[in-house]
């Protein structure tokens, strides 16, 4: 029974395409329908949340985009060589750049093969055992850096979930208390799938080459959010855009930021980093 039902919330249906459509083109007109209860030409909140979340892990999986990855190159010609830094924390590589890649084509392999052996040769060197211990466990997080990676974007995919009621949440001070609290996570739902059908564009876009980043997105995102809210909540356009930015700085910084810390956490070895720690 939970498979069917799993099956009919992610089915791409007539209502689903309609839904979809009129999202895209007039997402006010289609927030106001489902909140005055004449939503019956339409996939209701969650199966589009629940829809476009799996379309998007699907697109993923089929164009190879990873949503996060930290990734060593070096320059050409020039041979990296790692140094400890006085702090007992950093390590420089010269000759190397360290990138983090939001919404690209996965990078294979994710470090120059060169980077390792410069770390494992510069602890070998090393005058004292705080620089050595500093350069062995950066090769270790090197090397596992694709694991760790894995396990970051999976978690963050799962967090989502949680994240939804906190994104709703943050609507209600600025779009009103006295609302439903159902009223502002539907919004929430629409808003999300909105903005995974962009990260899908974004997705296969990158797998055509076009090396595009995230960044530019928060453009579209901000305009459709205001407007959605504009009709949605009753308030003027440029009421709606003063609280879309003050949303969205609020949720990075309460939510996204918080997530990503939490993930790194349980992603990371947390054994090798206690022995670093205390070595």
């Amino acid at each position: 029974m939970a498979g069917e039902a799993l099956i009919e919330v992610t089915k791409l249906d007539a209502r689903a395409i309609r839904t979809m459509a009129v999202l895209a083109a007039r997402p006010g007109r289609l927030l106001e329908a489902y909140r005055a209860g004449a939503s019956g030409r339409y996939a209701t909140p969650l199966k589009m949340f629940v829809m476009m979340t799996a379309i998007f892990l699907a697109v993923l999986n089929f164009t190879d985009v990873q949503i996060y990855q930290t990734v060593w190159t070096t320059t050409p010609g020039v041979t990296p060589v790692a140094t400890a830094d006085p702090d007992g924390v950093n390590v420089h590589i010269t000759g190397a750049v360290e990138q983090e890649l939001w919404m690209r084509q996965r990078v294979e392999p994710a470090a120059d093969p060169r980077i390792i052996p410069a770390l494992l040769d510069a602890a070998a060197k090393a005058t004292n055992e705080r620089d050595r211990q500093n350069l062995a466990y950066e090769a270790e997080v090197v090397r596992d850096q694709p694991v760790i990676t894995d396990r970051l974007v999976a978690w963050l995919s799962n967090a989502t979930w949680l994240m939804m009621p906190v994104y709703a949440a943050l609507l209600m001070p600025l779009f009103g208390r006295r609302r439903l609290f159902m009223e502002h996570l539907a919004f929430a739902m629409w808003a999300h799938a909105m903005a995974f059908a962009l990260l899908l564009l974004l997705a296969l876009a990158n797998r055509l080459g076009a090396r595009l980043d995230i960044w530019p997105l928060l453009a579209p995102y901000g305009v459709y959010f205001a407007l959605a809210a504009s009709q949605y909540y009753g308030v003027s356009r440029w009421g709606a855009a003063w609280r879309c930015a003050v949303h969205m700085a609020l949720y990075f910084l309460l939510a996204i930021v918080p997530a990503g810390l939490v993930a790194t956490f349980f992603a990371m070895d947390v054994g090798a980093y206690w022995a670093f720690l205390t070595a």
